[in-house]
């Protein structure tokens, strides 16, 4: 379970302090899919970052499987976020000099994990997103559907409690996009939660949740899928 109590996110400079989060509040359950909405801006990214322990807060608690981050060392955060996050970028930050399997390879390595074991986990990954036949191959002989599903074979390697999944459909077309969606549909189906975040409000319905950001905070009330189709209609009218 994911649970952030009165979180605020405070950026400061010399000149400028930014609140991107304000009074912050969630609570997002094992096994879910929410969805993540709202302008550019609003607080999407930092939630995510926060969410998965690459930024801290300034104020609040926040409780990842039952463990409050804020008191943990920068060593102890890093661990936890190697065990039990997975992350997918709109970017597919794969390395290109990598082929697929040494790509997947790379958060695996910093469990010591043995030769072995990593060899079996990342041929299931890659079974599982349809690639195995492809391991030897490099990033740039791939698609990208094809590099977003290596993408996500990576997230799935450390078999994490949490996916957070920043627009992962954003550098793909219609028809790529909703094939990846499937395939995080499966993944949530087989138990992992997932958090993402999307511009796109047709993709956010899918979710089994969808919770709307504005100005740092989370719009009330919580949108489901029949507000988000309504709110489509007005913007199109």
């Amino acid at each position: 379970m994911l649970k952030m109590t009165d979180v605020c996110k405070v950026f400061r400079t010399e000149l400028v302090e930014t609140h991107a989060l304000s009074d912050f509040s969630l609570t997002i359950d094992e096994g879910e899919f929410v969805s993540i909405t709202g302008p550019s801006g609003c607080g999407k990214t930092t939630f995510l970052n926060i969410a998965g322990l690459l930024e801290t807060l300034t104020s609040g608690q926040y409780l990842l499987d039952g463990t409050d981050v804020s008191t943990l060392s920068d060593f102890q955060r890093a661990k936890l976020r190697n065990q039990k996050i997975g992350f997918i970028f709109q970017s597919f930050n794969l390395m290109p000099d990598l082929n697929l399997f040494d790509n997947i390879d790379v958060p695996l390595r910093y469990r010591g994990m043995k030769a072995s074991e990593r060899k079996q986990r990342i041929d299931q990954a890659l079974d599982s997103v349809g690639l195995l036949s492809r391991k030897k191959h490099v990033p740039s002989q791939l698609s990208g559907g094809q590099q977003q599903r290596v993408a996500i074979a990576r997230a799935l390697v450390g078999k994490p409690l949490f996916l957070l999944a920043d627009e992962p459909t954003g550098n793909l077309d219609s028809n790529t996009a909703h094939g990846v969606m499937d395939l995080l549909h499966e993944i949530n189906a087989d138990g992992t939660t997932i958090i993402m975040v999307t511009h796109d409000l047709e993709l956010a319905t899918q979710s089994r949740r969808n919770v709307h950001i504005l100005d740092g905070r989370i719009s009330s009330p919580v949108l489901t899928p029949v507000d988000f189709h309504r709110e489509s209609a007005t913007v199109g009218s």
